[in-house]
């Protein structure tokens, strides 16, 4: 079967996408929690967490960083000050110093996520940043390695809250906040394995986060288990997008994002990236072809294996940004209309399964603004045996998006079409609601194309 792909260049881009972490355009609960978040601060007595102490002398330490704070806040008051401007319905908040930078930091260390008038506000540090990303110099900020190392050091402090009962009180009181009917239906409540008969259902924030099925075969069975001519979705979500003959190098326009394999399959860190240049992994998946998709809140997070195979690396987990993005501004918060190239500076794990019939799979899980906690599972080793459908990681509390790469080979052709034969759009629609889900749902396990012959 031979299929004649069009070129997908320089087509427009949307800059707003809603995927259901934040309120929707023009919510009374955005203003609510930026209230919220205000009268915190006011009142704070605790002192600040070493890492919120950290972050505060980086933005005030270094005189580049100082600058970059200080403009990025009267930027901020400018914003604010501005009449008519068109915010995608949602109020900026104020950011008048570092100081209430980490001071705002500091109080959302013990802010489970949670819903404000039936609104879910899932990404509190990204509804809060919002207030100076869009800005030139709060851009820059947040693309600083030095900036995000810090800022991992606090977000880490966060997920670990979020591993306590205390993150749970969500899941305490029947028909308020996770389980309201409207939440419940949301995420099928009755889907889920609970850590408890009774309230709470979950210890913890992250323990429903990670929830497992009560029955996994029924509620997703793999397409074509033993056969891998069938390519299957690695995780929950939707589809972002879908490319070929992806290039080693490329540029990135405002009106369109081309997948850059030198940028994507690379590493900051000199040990990971000397695995990634012995294994030669550019030239590997040059030509190739490219699957994205995003997940909401509500879906399942955790990862399956697409493959029967062999992994050929240890995996590895490579640091990145939380809130630099490319698509600005992008009052919404979320991140989700940067998202190929968020593929390339984001925080994100690697790793490369190895079929005897139908070439090398890379598979990258990909971490979105504050949520980019990422956990292979300890079976996925070096030259390890795996089975479609085996577990592959998790996300904790962290990843919005998912990246599988498939290599090029010459006498086969990879279509992207599911179990009922309809082919994917390459740039479908994208969520628009807070349900968080675009047109093209795509369950773990379930298919997602077809090698034919050439």
């Amino acid at each position: 079967m031979q299929i004649s792909y069009s070129s997908s260049k320089h087509r427009p881009f949307p800059s707003s996408y809603r995927t259901g972490w934040l309120p929707e355009p023009g919510s009374e609960s955005w203003g609510k929690f930026h209230e919220e978040v205000s009268q915190a601060v006011e009142t704070q007595e605790a002192e600040l967490d070493p890492s919120v102490q950290e972050l505060l002398e980086f933005l005030k330490g270094n005189p580049i960083v100082a600058y970059l704070m200080a403009s990025a806040c009267r930027q901020n008051e400018t914003m604010r000050n501005t009449r008519d401007l068109d915010t995608d319905g949602v109020p900026i908040p104020a950011i008048p110093s570092a100081e209430y930078f980490a001071l705002v930091c500091n109080f959302l260390l013990t802010w489970w996520p949670r819903y404000i008038d039936d609104d879910l506000v899932g990404l509190p540090f990204s509804g809060f940043t919002v207030g100076i990303d869009p800005t030139l110099p709060g851009s820059q900020l947040f693309g600083l390695p030095q900036f995000n190392e810090k800022m991992a050091a606090v977000l880490n402090k966060w997920h670990q809250f979020l591993g306590t009962l205390e993150s749970a009180k969500g899941f305490t009181v029947e028909g308020e906040q996770w389980l309201s009917p409207k939440a419940k239906e949301t995420y099928q409540f009755d889907l889920w394995k609970k850590d408890n008969p009774t309230l709470p259902y979950w210890n913890s924030w992250n323990s429903f986060f990670t929830r497992q099925f009560k029955d996994r075969n029924t509620a997703r069975p793999i397409a074509d288990p033993d056969s891998n001519q069938t390519a299957i979705c690695p995780n929950d979500g939707s589809v972002f997008r879908w490319e070929w003959n992806v290039a080693a190098d490329d540029t990135f326009w405002f009106k369109d994002m081309n997948y850059s394999l030198r940028d994507i399959l690379s590493s900051t860190v000199p040990e990971q990236q000397a695995v990634i240049d012995a294994h030669g992994l550019v030239d590997m998946f040059t030509g190739g072809y490219v699957f994205q998709t995003y997940l909401n809140p509500y879906n399942f997070h955790r990862w399956w294996v697409p493959v029967n195979g062999t992994i050929l690396f240890d995996p590895i987990c490579i640091p990145g940004a939380f809130f630099n993005k490319l698509v600005l501004p992008d009052f919404g918060g979320a991140t989700t209309a940067s998202l190929p190239y968020l593929t390339e500076v984001n925080a994100r794990g690697l790793i490369v399964f190895e079929t005897k019939d139908y070439g090398r799979v890379c598979c990258i899980p990909l971490g979105m603004s504050e949520v980019s906690s990422i956990t292979f599972n300890d079976q996925m080793t070096a030259g390890a045996q795996v089975n479609k459908g085996q577990e592959m990681g998790m996300f904790n509390y962290g990843g919005s998006s998912f990246v599988i790469i498939y290599e090029n080979l010459p006498d086969k052709q990879l279509v992207f079409m599911d179990a009922d034969g309809k082919h994917y759009p390459q740039r479908p629609e994208t969520a628009t609601s807070s349900a968080g889900a675009g047109g093209n749902v795509t369950n773990i396990g379930s298919q997602i194309g077809v090698w034919y012959s050439r």
